[in-house]
This record gives structure tokens, sequence and C-alpha cells, in this order.
């Protein structure tokens, strides 16, 4: 059975794996994202070598798997028209990075590099519960914010394959301090990063050490009056209203038949996706709202993965 290698980058986690073309997913190596370029290359290589050394005569329900033909990358960032590198990913630790080059000069392999928010559109189209639908729009609320957006198949991806970059469009201008530098962008009030972060700022260490948004859903919902508890529903607040705008403006924009919600913050703050949906259906126009699907994740991380390897088109042709 063919494979790929694929890879998913992003901000707080790396994963690694072999895909298999009846999308199975074998052998995962994880690395922690650090911001320092060297350890972040180093990290990656040792994970695509686990997976390589181990690949020799793997079989799956008595079938051999064939060592992987291609290294599909999902990732953080806007991927040149040439596929070399990633740019613009103010959560890793790449920009100028000849990543392409590197990949295929240290394993041998031809490399395809995918923005990980298509990635993950693509991977869901392919085999999640919201396979098929076209156009389908895919929202990953975690460090930072993911989207991708299938058309006729295929993941959009514009005129400079810069299309996407849904967190750092304006919410407020003038506003807080994105993770990439500027003012007032989306991302800076409801990813991730910027959630606990803030958190951090304004509230103080966190109970175990290290801000999530988990915990601090679990401080917001503390009885009393605690002011602590009273900043941790203020900053949930301040993101939950973000995102409902953000999720509104691209379901009228778009016009989707789909919208896959997904990502760690909506695992960490699982009251957050029925308000979202309350607002959509409260805040757009009957055409918009009239047949449009809300579906859970399939994949997670794995639809990142499929959609890297689907992007090689060494195990699955777009119409598949």
């Amino acid at each position: 059975m063919r494979t790929v290698l694929a890879g998913d980058i992003g901000g707080t986690k790396c994963r690694f794996a072999l895909v298999s073309a009846d999308f199975g997913v074998h052998l995962v190596q994880r690395v922690s994202t650090v911001r320092e370029q060297g350890q972040f290359v180093a990290g990656m290589q040792e994970a695509v070598r686990a997976i390589l050394t181990q690949c020799e005569h793997l079989e799956v329900g008595g079938e051999p798997l064939e060592a992987p033909s291609a290294l599909g990358f999902g990732t953080a960032g806007v991927i040149p028209t040439d596929g070399s590198s990633v740019n613009h990913a103010p959560n890793l630790p790449l920009e100028g990075f000849p990543m392409a080059q590197w990949l295929l000069d240290e394993f041998g392999l031809p490399v395809t590099l995918i923005n990980d928010g298509r990635a993950s559109a693509w991977g869901e189209y392919l085999r999640g519960h919201a396979a098929g639908q076209d156009p389908l729009l895919c929202l990953f609320l975690g460090t930072g914010i993911g989207i991708g957006l299938i058309v006729d198949g295929k993941p959009y991806g514009g005129g400079n394959n810069a299309a996407g970059e849904i967190g750092h469009t304006i919410y407020r201008p003038g506003g807080r301090r994105c993770p990439c530098g500027r003012l007032g962008h989306y991302e800076a009030y409801c990813g991730g990063r910027a959630i606990t972060e803030r958190a951090a700022e304004e509230i103080g260490p966190a109970p175990s050490g290290r801000w999530t948004v988990g915990n601090l859903v679990s401080l917001s919902q503390e009885p009393g009056d605690d002011p602590r508890a009273g900043k941790a529903r203020q900053i949930l607040e301040e993101a939950a209203e973000a995102f409902c705008a953000l999720v509104s403006n691209c379901c009228v924009l778009l016009n989707p038949s789909a919208i896959v919600l997904g990502g760690g913050v909506l695992a960490g703050w699982p009251g957050l996706r029925d308000r979202i949906v309350a607002h959509v259906h409260d805040m757009t126009n009957e055409p918009i709202r009239a047949k449009l699907q809300f579906v859970p994740s399939m994949g997670g991380s794995d639809a990142i993965l499929w959609g890297a390897a689907a992007a090689t088109g060494a195990l699955w042709t777009p119409s598949s």
C-alpha cells in the first residue's frame, strides 16, 4: 500500500506520521514547537528519521506498507507560490528558512508544503463529517486561527497563495497587539496564544503554573466575587465576541455549504461552539443560514496529515 510521510507543523506542537492510502496514520512522532530555529529543525529532523527507520517491513491488516514516496507538510503561515519556504508565521521560527530544499537534501524525497488550514480543510473534505460538501469552510481556533476553504474539490489559495489569513484581518483598529506585531487583529483577541498570554499579564500565574484555555474557563466559573474569576470572564467574553464576529463575517462573505469548527481552544472551551452557531443564525440572513451545516472536526490533527498527504498527489487524485 502506498504511503506519504506527512507533518502537521503548529505553533504549540508538531506531529509527523506515515499516512497510507486507506487514510491510516502510523508511527506518529510528536515534537514540541520551540522558538529557536536550530533546535526546531533538529527536532523535526529527528522525528522524520525515526519514522523512516521504523517503516521498513510495516504491515497493516496483512498488507505491507511501501516506503513513503513523498513528504507533505501542513504548516502555519504563507507558502510562496514556488513552495519553497514558510513565511509570515509568527508562532514558528521558520521565516527565511529554505524548508523544502532542506527536506529534499536531508531525506531525498519530493516535498510539498501547504498551509495547515488548507490541509485541514482538504482532509475534512476527503474523510470528515462534511466529506464532499462544497464549498467547505474549516475554522480552527488553536494557538493561532487556521482557516481552509475548499472550492470545486480543491483548497483555495488565492492569487499569490496567501489567501486565508483571516486571523490577521482587522477586528478593532488600533486594538490589542497581535503576535505578528500589528494591532487589532482577530488573533490578538481569540487566538489561543493571545488568550493565555493576556491571562498571564492581567491575572498573574496560573494555578497549575501555565495558563491554558481550559483552566481559564474553569477559573471563570468559580462562584463568588473573586477578581481573578471576573478577569477570566472578561478575557473569555472578549474572545467569544471576536470569534463569533469572525465566523459570521466568513459566512456572509463565502456562503459555505458546511463549516467545520475545531482546534484546541474549542476543545478546552466546550460552550463556545454552541454560542458561535447561535450567533451565526441570529446575525445572518436566510439565504446564508438556510442550509448551512455546522459539523465537528472528524480528523483533528489527522485531518492536517490527510490533507498534507493529498497535496503531494502521491496517494489520491483530487476527485477521490
